[in-house]
């Protein structure tokens, strides 16, 4: 290996790690956005289906733009590591809802976990798959995996679970239906943002 390719490989690492960041910080604003939307706007339906088109798009974008294997996860390293200290403040000292403070922990690696997901669909889909159904197909994994997750952790960490599962579970013939075509549509965006940012 040449000393210009020793040279180049901290800036690209360097570079990685910032987009990595760009990315957490706006899958942060679509978490954020999402639940003053649920607060303000819709409160009888959870925040989950309405951010999945977005976070989608943010964490699709960011797993073709950087390139790089646990990307998917990493993006949500930002918003679990502040989320964790807020969730168990919240709900298990102000408000006794949780069954133990480690299920705080349990909400905040949902994220990362979904991402997880992203990463590997991304990784282990067919290569004959054409890159936009790849993209789509990823997008609508990561949100479908993160829906699940949420649905386990309202199930099983709360003492009394039936009052997340009522609001989660609210419109779920439609707001389901919802979240994976918003899923898959995010997926699809962020191949064509990139494709397009490709070729400028």
């Amino acid at each position: 290996m040449s000393e210009q390719d020793d040279a180049a490989r901290p800036r690209v690492r360097k570079h990685t790690w910032l987009w990595i960041l760009i990315f957490g910080m706006l899958v942060f604003l679509v978490y954020t956005f999402g639940t003053m939307f649920e607060m303000l706007v819709t409160r009888g339906v959870c925040f989950v289906y309405v951010i999945s088109y977005f976070l989608s798009l943010a964490v699709v974008l960011a797993i073709r733009r950087v390139g790089v294997f646990g990307t998917g996860m990493a993006v949500f390293l930002p918003y679990a590591m502040l989320g964790v200290f807020v969730e168990y403040w919240m709900e298990y000292v102000e408000n006794p809802w949780l069954i133990a403070p480690w299920a705080a922990v349990i909400w905040a690696v949902n994220g990362p976990l979904a991402g997880l997901c992203a990463d590997l669909a991304h990784r282990l889909l067919p290569k004959s798959l054409k890159e936009n159904y790849r993209s789509a197909l990823v997008g609508t994994i990561l949100v479908f995996a993160y829906w699940l997750l949420t649905l386990f952790t309202l199930a099983f960490l709360y003492v009394d679970p039936a009052p997340g599962l009522a609001h989660y579970l609210n419109g779920i013939y439609i707001t389901l239906p919802w979240l994976i075509v918003s899923g898959c549509l995010g997926g699809y965006t962020a191949h064509a943002m990139s494709r397009t940012a490709a070729y400028s």
